[in-house]
């Protein structure tokens, strides 16, 4: 699987968008965004650079982003986002329901929780 950087933006964005949707963003949670950064090879300096980035793009682009990817690419955003709302070891309703939002909105495939750790698991 690959991902371009505008691509890996909108994942970091939408990401992001999931970790503060409790109201709160856990260590955790940025933790587990910065390193799913490593499985693209993005070193540091430049996971600082797409971090940035996804600070500046609006809410709407990154969803037209992630709306264009192929169908696998879509199915990694979905198990990500997914399993991101598991990492603080409290799914809240408020998560759940941006997740629903942003997969009615990019087009993504229905998954379970479940699933979605299943699929991270086997990444």
């Amino acid at each position: 699987m690959r991902l371009t950087d505008n691509e890996l933006v909108a994942v970091i964005h939408l990401a992001k968008a999931m970790a503060a949707a409790d109201g709160k963003v856990e260590s955790i949670e940025l933790l587990v965004i910065a390193r799913e950064l490593s499985r693209f090879g993005v070193d540091s300096s430049k996971a600082n650079i797409l971090l940035a980035s996804s600070n500046t793009m609006e809410f709407s682009s990154a969803i037209a982003t992630v709306s264009s990817m192929s169908a696998d690419n879509k199915r990694y955003v979905t198990a990500y986002l997914g399993t991101l709302m598991c990492v603080d070891g409290n799914v809240s309703d408020s998560e759940k329901a941006l997740w629903s939002l942003v997969s009615l909105l990019c087009g993504l495939p229905t998954m379970s929780i479940k699933e979605a750790l299943s699929i991270m698991a086997s990444l």
